[in-house]
């Protein structure tokens, strides 16, 4: 997962975000500017883990499979369209 898609989706993976981090408040998680550097203080701050522990964890999830409800939101959906075009046959549409 790119991080920029996270941003930009933010509210879209907050269930994720929330299934990794149970100890994680959705209002707090709400209230985060959506980049990297804002969930790793919020979670450094709540389970009291060093910063770098933290920021390690996420870029283990970032680099995992983009979850499937994700994938699936609607607004997703125009990319998705472009991208199983690549998995037809010649000349079929």
């Amino acid at each position: 997962m790119q991080w920029i898609a996270i941003s930009k989706n933010w509210a879209a993976y907050l269930p994720a975000i929330l299934q990794r981090w149970p100890e994680a408040q959705e209002d707090d998680l709400i209230s985060l500017d959506g980049t990297q550097t804002s969930l790793a203080a919020y979670l450094s701050k709540v389970s009291g883990r060093p910063i770098d522990d933290v920021n390690e964890e996420i870029e283990s999830w970032r680099a995992g499979a983009t979850p499937a409800d994700i994938r699936m939101d609607e607004t997703e959906d125009m990319r998705n369209i472009d991208a199983s075009a690549r998995y037809l046959p010649e000349g079929e549409d």
